[in-house]
């Protein structure tokens, strides 16, 4: 049986252990399977696991799971500070020619966005997870633009909360949003916020 050792040299940075990375190294896939019936490690998904002593990522896993699921509105909302409740469901923006059918029977704590792919790398910036981890979110200008432009499927008090926060940052970003308002057809409502909020 192969060393343990060396199979947690596999681990990437990210915390999980890949298939191909393990047959890469020449260790055959048998030794995956007695470590897993050993519960030494997890089977997170499709050819990611985890060592069950090790405590990973939930969102880094996500996107693992969903390789074109971008955090947004609710969620990426919480992780930039302008909301400080995380919402029931977390969401994730992906292009509309991503398939997502086979991931929403699985994922059902997500709620997915759909947008054109030349608007969906809008704006996508990468932040530190709450548990630690590398993931990919919209920058705040794009949230905002995205609670605008939904507003009436957005929960009123993150909406507020969320708008009110932003325009009262020392560091907000008005040419930043404006040139994303254009690309949205926006405009006339940032505008609006922007006269009555600051």
């Amino acid at each position: 049986m192969v060393d343990l050792s060396k199979l947690r040299s596999l681990v990437r940075d990210n915390g999980y252990l890949y298939t191909k990375d393990v047959t890469n190294a020449g260790i055959r896939r048998e030794n995956l399977k007695n470590f897993l019936d050993e519960g030494i490690i997890v089977r997170e998904s499709r050819g990611i696991y985890s060592f069950t002593d090790e405590w990973n990522d939930e969102f880094v896993l996500l996107q693992e799971k969903c390789k074109k699921g971008v955090f947004s509105y609710g969620t990426a909302l919480y992780f930039h500070g302008l909301s400080d409740r995380f919402p029931e469901k977390i969401s994730m923006t992906v292009p509309k020619n991503y398939n997502v059918f086979y991931l929403k029977e699985k994922l059902t704590n997500v709620e997915f966005h759909r947008i054109k792919p030349a608007l969906w790398n809008l704006g996508i910036i990468e932040m530190t997870s709450p548990q630690g981890g590398n993931i990919l979110v919209y920058d705040i200008e794009r949230c905002i633009c995205d609670i605008i432009r939904n507003k009436k499927d957005a929960d009123p008090q993150i909406f507020i909360q969320s708008i009110k926060g932003y325009f009262s940052l020392k560091n907000h970003n008005y040419s930043k949003i404006v040139e994303y308002a254009k690309q949205f057809h926006i405009e006339k409502e940032i505008y609006i916020y922007i006269e009555v909020l600051t």
